[in-house]
């Protein structure tokens, strides 16, 4: 399995890159499918580790509204975290999940204009679901809190 990717190493790859050139997620390895980019967000894994998730956009029937993430829009987001932190993706908005990143790949889309894809790599790793405060952060899900819990008094005779 590659190492995973740092932000540090991002930003080095997309520095190579003209600042106009749109960015897209390009995941599951075994039908390849080209994602809008609609945001990162930095934070902490569950071990504390500083992770960036790179998360795909949200709503399919804004985009044409919304400008593309260019190389320069990404550099601008991701020159503000931390070099070492983690890059994974966070895809699927209707039910949040975590994956592993993998490379930028340079190609065309389908007019033929340059593009750079970040990857989900052929050994595609799926962490779990997508961390609570992320999705809210993304504007996925509405911050909610878990409905209080009353507690049952034992019955006297001990009984169930």
């Amino acid at each position: 399995m590659a190492p995973e990717l740092t932000v540090g190493d991002l930003l080095e790859s997309l520095s190579a890159s003209d600042r106009e050139v749109v960015v897209r997620l390009w995941i599951n390895p075994f039908a390849r499918t080209a994602r809008r980019i609609g945001g990162v967000v930095a934070t902490r894994d569950d071990a504390d580790r500083p992770v960036v998730f790179v998360a795909e956009a949200k709503d399919t029937e804004l985009l044409a509204t919304l400008p593309e993430t260019t190389v320069g829009s990404l550099l601008d987001q991701l020159s503000a975290c931390d070099r070492d932190a983690f890059v994974q993706l966070a895809l699927n908005p209707d039910f949040p999940m975590a994956h592993r990143s993998g490379p930028l790949l340079a190609d065309r889309d389908e007019q033929g204009r340059p593009m750079l894809f970040l990857t989900e790599p052929e050994e595609a790793e799926q962490f779990g679901p997508l961390l609570p405060d992320v999705a809210v952060a993304l504007g996925w899900h509405a911050p909610t809190q878990a409905p209080p819990r009353w507690r049952r008094a034992a019955r006297p005779d001990g009984g169930q």
